[in-house]
């Protein structure tokens, strides 16, 4: 008998179980089918994504009320009118910010800019000046508004830092200049990822989110197998055949390393075949991703295995792990939180996910392998813990 027995064995045990079926083959599908039908109208093209033009109003202060500058005005006005911010706002121009915010309120403007009265005096002090925001009602089109004002006041301290240090005889200079390059140094574009014109659609997110989740899934039947062998008393058995533990451990961790990958290429294919889902171009990077998922699976397996006492506890513990990997890496809905996004980076489904999806929207290889190979760093430090641990606690009795 050697780890090929033992993988065959194994890997036909777990399919006779009808509870493995439909919760490893059944049940994702059937969720993709599910959110990806109910939550189509939040995602859709990159046409939805790309907001209009964003209404945008102006306080303009005048200098004789003390308030402002008239060279902060005009250079506004310049960098307004260039060609490439003019394409993305439509400028309303007032004298109070009570006119603005009634316009706001009222639907006629989407963002308001005021310049606050102490804008070049913070600039001539060596202090960073900042425009002052009224918000909309869009997050959207106050996101893109802040966003193109916040690189004009750059701009403005940029130059106002140079002509400091380089003495007074350049500040005109340098006024004329980013007066003149309002417009040549405006870069600002609104894209998606990967190919121009396409977004994934509900059905790709969750088909991709999904996979990575019951791949994980599938580290659970490891933990069940191994527990089982020591709860029906078979370890002793297999232990007494001319085998090694090291052989009967890697036999089990292969058997349901099959199981997974076949799990993900039924849901891949039937995704692909059913609900029309495109995996993208890179047939190969797939392969290598649910590699990694499963290597991840398993070791999250052996893990929990090693560490628990018994069944139920390794079992619940895994469980929490998944749903809390799936929940942050937004798996089940983006969450635009930046501490979350960051404690996402950290999860093995954070960076599958993003590799899925890289690949449906035929991204960059530089993007898609530079996903998978944080997906790899993952694995490979799930690796190390569960080498760790199976040293120290091996797979026998207690």
């Amino acid at each position: 008998m050697n780890i090929w027995h033992i993988c065959i064995f194994e890997l036909k045990r777990i399919l006779k179980i009808r509870s493995v079926v439909l919760n490893l083959f059944i049940l994702p599908l059937l969720l993709i089918f599910i959110l990806g039908t109910a939550l189509s109208s939040t995602m859709g093209t990159a046409d939805d994504v790309i907001p209009d033009t964003v209404r945008v109003g102006i306080i303009h202060l005048s200098t004789e009320s003390g308030g402002g500058s008239s060279t902060v005005n005009q250079a506004l006005d310049t960098f307004v009118k260039s060609p490439e911010v003019a394409e993305m706002i439509k400028v309303q121009n007032f004298m109070t910010e009570e006119e603005a915010v009634h316009s706001l309120r009222t639907g006629k403007l989407d963002f308001a800019v005021m310049i606050p009265s102490d804008f070049e005096q913070n600039v001539m002090m060596g202090k960073e000046a900042r425009l002052q925001w009224i918000r909309g009602k869009d997050s959207t089109l106050n996101t893109l508004g802040e966003t193109l004002f916040t690189r004009f006041t750059d701009e403005w301290n940029r130059q106002m830092a140079i002509s400091k240090v380089l003495g007074p005889e350049v500040t005109a200079a340098m006024t004329s200049g980013l007066e003149s390059n309002g417009a040549n140094s405006t870069s600002i574009t609104v894209i998606n990822p990967g190919k121009t014109g396409t977004s994934y659609s509900a059905s790709q997110y969750y088909a991709a989110s999904m996979l990575a989740m019951f791949m994980l899934y599938s580290g659970m039947t490891t933990s069940t197998s191994l527990f089982g062998e020591r709860d029906n008393r078979t370890l002793t058995r297999l232990q007494a055949a001319p085998i090694g533990n090291g052989v009967i451990f890697a036999g089990k961790i292969a058997g349901n390393s099959l199981l997974a990958f076949l799990q993900a290429t039924t849901i891949i294919l039937m995704t692909y075949w059913f609900y029309g889902v495109d995996w993208g171009t890179y047939p190969g990077y797939i392969v290598l991703t649910c590699v990694l998922i499963t290597l991840a699976s398993m070791t999250l397996g052996i893990i929990v295995s090693l560490v628990c006492k018994s069944t139920a506890s390794a079992g619940a513990t895994l469980q929490g792990i998944i749903i809390v990997m799936t929940f942050i890496s937004g798996g089940f809905r983006p969450i635009p939180v930046d501490l979350v996004q960051r404690l996402s980076e950290f999860t093995v489904n954070h960076w599958a996910l993003q590799s899925f999806l890289r690949m449906m929207l035929d991204a960059p290889v530089g993007e898609i392998v530079y996903n998978i190979l944080m997906l790899g760093v993952v694995c490979a430090v799930l690796l190390a813990i569960s080498g760790l641990i199976y040293r120290k606690a091996g797979y026998r009795y207690e």
